[in-house]
């Protein structure tokens, strides 16, 4: 659906506004945002950095006096300020960003208690466990807030402990892929899977549906699946075809989905891009010592050229959204 902004810059180009009345079309739809807006745009960024500060200010705290405290003395300031978060929660009212941040800082503490408890007591668990368990663990606090940044944290606890066991045990893709791919193949069908499930959840479940988090999600999946395909182009003893089969998928899946049934153009663009740094790093392998002379200037026109390209289909594409 257009936004605001979309539309009134149609109703303008369309001659629809006069001019001495657009500033008053601004102002009105929002464009312009408010002093009430800046308000409280203001009053919400300083709230979540404070939060943020306060749990941060912890961990330092503590490792800055870790020769200093006692373990009991640490263990008290953790868990007296999980208590905290979760009391400043309860009183709350739900919904609101005071409530959501509460339990944001409360996750947070719950991975500095489990840290801290693995190198007082030296449990020697692998270190994907403390990603995996702290993931575990709030994983209900996550359900309840209904907070979009707690559930993109959730997903990065998990994205780290899936990287950790990886290195550690390793998967059984040897046989298709080099040990250092599949760790990134691993990555890029996690992430995939994570927004696949996210944009068949997000009309149900509003909190769900801000476009930055698909976007997140799927930059991180884009960008793993193009380094193996580019790391496969560059290395000449790797000649599987697997990874370009997976670049090749969720391009075309980024296409029919983004192009006819839910239109975003930030996801177009990005798989322009991971399109043109694709043939840009192709044509850079093709090129031999024979083109030496002239071979800045052809990788110049190539990219000029393909920029030039995926701009105008996406101005199209705009175009037609906004239609």
């Amino acid at each position: 659906m257009p936004s605001s902004r979309h539309i009134i810059s149609n109703f303008i180009k369309r001659g629809d506004v006069p001019p001495a009345k657009i500033n008053d079309a601004l102002n009105c739809t929002q464009v312009y945002p408010t002093i009430n807006n800046w308000v409280k745009f203001i009053d919400r960024l300083l709230l979540c950095l404070g939060a943020l500060s306060l749990a941060f200010s912890v961990l330092f705290f503590i490792a800055y006096n870790w020769d200093d405290w006692g373990r009991f003395g640490k263990f008290t300031l953790i868990e007296s300020l999980l208590a905290m978060t979760i009391f400043l929660y309860w009183r709350s009212p739900k919904e609101t960003l005071k409530a959501q941040m509460s339990l944001l800082v409360g996750c947070l503490m719950v991975g500095v208690l489990m840290a801290f408890f693995g190198q007082t007591y030296q449990t020697g668990a692998d270190p994907w466990t403390l990603f995996f368990y702290w993931a575990l663990l709030i994983t209900p606090w996550v359900v309840i807030a209904r907070f979009a940044p707690l559930w993109l944290s959730w997903l990065g606890l998990l994205n780290v402990a899936l990287s950790l066991y990886i290195d550690t045990f390793g998967l059984p893709l040897t046989d298709f892929f080099s040990a250092d791919d599949s760790l990134w193949v691993a990555l890029f069908l996690f992430n995939s899977i994570a927004l696949t499930l996210l944009e068949l959840s997000s009309r149900r479940f509003t909190y769900l549906s801000p476009r930055w988090l698909a976007r997140c999600i799927a930059s991180l999946a884009g960008f793993t699946i193009t380094f193996i395909a580019i790391d496969t182009i560059i290395d000449s003893q790797d000649t599987s075809l697997w990874p370009f089969l997976f670049w090749s998928l969720f391009i075309v899946s980024l296409y029919v989905v983004y192009r006819h049934f839910r239109c975003d153009l930030f996801m177009l663009a990005g798989g322009c891009l991971s399109g043109i740094v694709m043939i840009v790093t192709f044509s850079i392998e093709c090129l031999n010592e024979d083109f030496i002379e002239i071979f800045f200037l052809l990788i110049s026109a190539l990219i000029i050229g393909l920029t030039s390209l995926a701009t105008i289909w996406l101005k199209k594409v705009n175009k037609e959204m906004l239609s």
